[in-house]
């Protein structure tokens, strides 16, 4: 059993019973942080993105679109609480940039093979095709040192994913959302090659019609 696999065994009971976490619009000090992540784009940008239409179907309003084009990502790492205002030239954002820099490593590679289920989301499972993701998030532990302080209680992330949508609702369907993900455990939703990491902040966001966290680039490598 895969780390995959426990969330979804996890999660349906909760979501069964609708009670499964609610996203918030971020406040001062909590979820949502600065942190350094990667795009995809093209073919597998369109597929996790028909992923999440289709199913809102089940889930039904009210939740956070993450996985639209442009939004969903792959986190490296957070790297600090939420920030409502960070200013031009703040001194963590640029010692991180100059970590990130330092750390980088070229092109990543992923397969996003399956979809779960979380107490919170449903999440795409992905997993590197080559050995550089994972030593991006290792050179990126070194290299911002005392300024990587969020995650190190942590310890290393051990799985690679992108959240297509956070519940911030009642569900419509749930029993429908359980069995439309359960027979996509092991769908493959395709390979993409990641030429760059951002390090990027997110805005709640209503202005497009649907509810989601816009990413705010402010570097990339």
């Amino acid at each position: 059993m895969t780390k995959f696999d426990s969330l979804f065994d996890d999660s349906v009971p909760l979501i069964l019973k609708q009670e499964h976490q609610r996203e918030t619009p971020p406040v001062e000090g909590g979820r949502w942080p600065l942190s350094v992540a990667l795009y995809p784009d093209g073919e597998l940008g369109e597929a996790l993105e028909g992923a999440m239409l289709e199913a809102l179907e089940f889930a039904g309003p009210g939740h956070w679109q993450t996985g639209r084009r442009g939004s969903a990502h792959l986190t490296v790492r957070a790297l600090e609480y939420y920030r409502d205002d960070v200013p031009p030239g703040d001194p963590f954002v640029t010692r991180c940039h100059q970590a990130l820099q330092a750390a980088a490593v070229g092109p990543t590679s992923f397969e996003v093979f399956g979809l779960t289920l979380t107490a919170g989301t449903l999440m795409a499972c992905a997993r590197p095709t080559d050995d550089r993701a994972d030593l991006l998030m290792d050179r990126l532990a070194v290299e911002l040192g005392e300024d990587g302080w969020l995650e190190a209680p942590y310890g290393r992330r051990d799985i690679w994913y992108l959240n297509l949508i956070h519940f911030a609702a009642d569900l419509a369907r749930p029993e429908l959302l359980v069995e439309w993900v359960a027979k996509r455990r092991t769908h493959h939703l395709g390979s993409v090659t990641i030429p760059t990491a951002s390090l990027v902040r997110f805005r709640y966001d209503e202005t497009a019609g649907y509810p989601f966290m816009r990413p705010e680039v402010l570097a990339v490598v």
